[in-house]
């Protein structure tokens, strides 16, 4: 029972976790997952409450390693906001929304599904779109239309080079009454996380996490232990079984 005990109780300590981020979708608590996987630290998804549509993860790494996870996390600005799509027109409007509350919303919503559009573009690593629609309600009669403008702000990955006039494109032919020369498409560098000394270490011949390499080292430990244990056991149930057979053959043979 004692045995048990210890090697449940180390079970339990290598596998002592911490949440670092919840109520992620299945993108975000990937992108979580990989950048932490980038700079060796281990990381698990995990689903919350399953039987929840749609889905919502939770995000879990070793204790000791969850300043370094934070600091990862700090560096790439995850986990990043979804921005809002078409989905976002039907959620909590109300019951007769004013002219400029439904056109607000409508620019909103497109906004995102561009940004994600663009999202997917190689080299591209996070995309903003600002959509102004124009009002026409209020434009007088004689008075010619306002044309749709917008805005692109991307954030490209080193080394990457991004084509503007297919993003351009892309934008003005998503959204009525907008023409290519009237999007304006800004680039900015990615921030390149910052250099960190690697968070693996050894124990012995295995690389872990310095967050595991305790559990690891006591887990081992524990292991070594418990088989010095049983064959100090193994080696006195032998000595005794020969005591005993030693005693049964000094014994008188009677008739």
């Amino acid at each position: 029972m004692r045995r048990t005990i210890c090697v449940g109780s180390l079970l339990c300590l290598l596998g002592c976790q911490a949440e670092l981020s919840a109520d992620l979708d299945e993108a975000q608590a990937d992108a979580i997952v990989v950048a932490l996987d980038a700079a060796d630290i281990g990381a698990e998804r995990e689903r919350q409450e399953p039987s929840r549509e749609p889905a919502r993860y939770r995000v879990l790494v070793p204790r000791a390693d969850m300043p370094a996870a934070l600091a990862v996390m700090r560096d790439l600005d995850l986990p990043r906001e979804r921005e809002p799509g078409w989905a976002s027109l039907f959620e909590g409007s109300s019951l007769v929304p004013s002219a400029a509350e439904e056109r607000a919303r409508q620019a909103a919503a497109l906004g995102g599904e561009l940004g994600r559009s663009l999202e997917a573009m190689d080299g591209v690593e996070r995309a903003r779109v600002h959509v102004a629609l124009p009002d026409s309600r209020t434009r007088p009669l004689d008075a010619d239309a306002t044309p749709a403008h917008a805005s692109v702000l991307l954030t490209v990955r080193a080394g990457a080079t991004v084509d503007e006039g297919a993003v351009r494109a892309l934008v003005a032919g998503a959204v009525d009454g907008l023409s290519a020369p009237d999007v304006t498409v800004v680039t900015s560098a990615a921030r390149a996380p910052a250099q960190r000394a690697s968070n693996l270490t050894w124990v012995g011949p295995i690389a872990v996490s310095r967050g595991s390499a305790v559990a690891l080292k006591a887990l081992l430990g524990g292991s070594l232990a418990l088989n010095l244990l049983l064959a100090v056991a193994l080696v006195l149930s032998r000595r005794r079984a020969a005591r005993r057979s030693g005693v049964s053959s000094s014994d008188p043979v009677t008739e």
